[in-house]
């Protein structure tokens, strides 16, 4: 997976910031086709061929905001500011909720491995050994490849003491899980949605930024500028994704517009106790595993993939379904914002219908810049009363599903816990293998994104800071203010 401080983050933050600063300026209808050149100058020393492709990029990047699915809508004879009165007039259907640049893509070679220069030729050759379709030979004194045998299983890349074997990826093919990225007939990546399960780590992975999330902080935005009564509904992640208390980032999301907000912890709480009566009904009756339901990437994978663990999952809603009710109860009139780390909570969004919109921490990390919020500077604002569950914010790493189940549940001891710590190649072809040979669990818990929602594709910080800043003011170490980034 691509390291999340990369320049790609650092351009697609500013791209949304200026955007958002020139609509609470009443302004980006005007100004939205000068944005490009404003953020990509003349002087500036371009990363791609030339500055024309980069603010080709940052116009892409600006359609993508604005909730543009650039595969099929893109029209070059069209400008930015004619984007932005349609957007404005009709928010854009959130489905698929990811979008292709064609452009971007650099069209990578196919997966290979190589022999590099640090190959000494040894006597052992533990590489020949153990290939298992013979495909390596030797000659002047170094092992060579023969692409056509190989099959790309890495044993000779495993067992070289030399580390002489080079893997060359295509970072967003070998990221997808499932296998719906691919390149089509003109080298472009494409990807495949009926086999797509949205858990964006294609999107994480790719270092040109050739797939991006088509995002809903337009329609957002909206409702704040229109004084909507909105109800921001706080992902357990996000305690930790800001420098600052929870109290703090909940003042900050008023103070930014939001007229009250929920943590989605409380919600967790619901799940968690319906969870915990499924598992006892399923151990009394000897119906075997279940799994828990709150990851939406997992659900999609069921849906799509593995439907014989239709009937293992959970029934219970997940944490973001049982808080939307109760801002529909408190509020009938509210709109429900879901703010989180998970590009595929807006599949969920799309079924569940309670929830109005779903936006990600980086997208909100753009927001409180834009209106020049630090959330370090707010006076904490009152949580109320979260002995409840306090313990719930644990969903957001991985086995803190499972703990909170188990704690609600009698006697705990009894139960016997898979976790399922990130969705990768490997892990789907071992959950295919459970339709035969059933997982040796009562429990299993399915976290998509390796290391728990923590690690998911929106999020602002890398998991080892959050994991510092989860706490509050016992955080081990400071992190300078968002709108320091820029």
């Amino acid at each position: 997976m691509l390291e999340l401080n990369n320049q790609y983050t650092l351009m697609k933050r500013q791209v949304h910031a200026e955007v958002l600063k020139e609509f609470f300026a009443g302004t980006l209808k005007e100004n939205v086709d000068k944005l490009p050149i404003r953020i990509i100058p003349k002087q500036r020393v371009p990363n791609r061929c030339c500055i024309y492709k980069e603010r080709a990029m940052v116009r892409y990047r600006i359609m993508a905001l604005l909730g543009i699915n650039i595969e099929t809508d893109d029209d070059e004879l069209k400008s930015l500011s004619e984007y932005v009165e349609e957007v404005m007039q009709k928010d854009k259907p959130a489905a698929p909720i990811l979008t292709t640049i064609s452009t971007a893509c650099s069209s990578c070679p196919p997966d290979r491995y190589l022999i590099s220069d640090a190959c000494r030729g040894c006597f052992a050759r533990p590489c020949l050994a153990n290939c298992p379709k013979d495909c390596i030979t030797f000659a002047g004194g170094q092992a060579h490849i023969d692409e056509s045998r190989c099959i790309r299983c890495g044993k000779c890349k495993e067992v070289c003491p030399f580390h002489a074997v080079v893997h060359i990826p295509v970072p967003c093919e070998e990221a997808c899980p499932v296998n719906a990225v691919k390149k089509n007939e003109e080298g472009y990546v494409e990807i495949d949605y009926q086999k797509c399960i949205s858990c964006g780590r294609c999107a994480m992975s790719c270092p040109f930024g050739a797939i991006v999330e088509r995002s809903a902080l337009i329609p957002v935005v909206k409702m704040l500028a229109k004084e909507e009564h909105v109800t921001a509904l706080i992902a357990p992640a996000i305690e930790g994704q800001f420098p600052g208390t929870l109290s703090q980032i909940k003042a900050a999301l008023l103070a930014a517009g939001f007229s009250s907000v929920l943590e989605v912890s409380e919600g967790a709480e619901t799940t968690s106790l319906h969870e915990a009566e499924e598992l006892a009904e399923r151990k009394a009756r000897g119906k075997g595993y279940m799994t828990t339901s709150c990851c939406p990437a997992y659900m999609e994978l069921v849906d799509k993939h593995l439907p014989f663990l239709d009937e293992r999952r959970s029934s219970a809603l997940s944490p973001m379904g049982y808080i939307a009710l109760k801002a529909k109860e408190l509020n009938p009139a509210t709109k429900s914002v879901f703010i989180g780390p998970c590009l595929a909570k807006k599949v969920e969004a799309v079924r569940l219908k309670t929830i109005d919109a779903v936006i990600t921490f980086s997208e909100l990390a753009s927001l409180f810049i834009a209106k020049n919020i630090d959330v370090r500077e707010m006076e904490g604002a009152d949580l109320g009363d979260t002995a409840s569950f306090e313990d719930c914010r644990q969903f957001a790493l991985s086995g803190g599903v499972a703990s909170c189940v188990l704690s609600r549940f009698a006697p705990s001891h009894e139960v016997q816990v898979l976790p399922v710590n990130g969705v990768d190649k490997k892990m789907f072809r071992t959950m295919k293998i459970w339709e035969k040979r059933p997982a040796e669990a009562d429990l299993v818990e399915v976290m998509c994104c390796e290391g728990g929602c923590i690690n998911g594709p929106g999020v602002v910080v890398k998991p080892s800071v959050a994991m510092k800043l989860r706490g509050g003011n016992k955080a081990a170490a400071p992190v300078k203010a968002m709108r320091s980034v820029l």
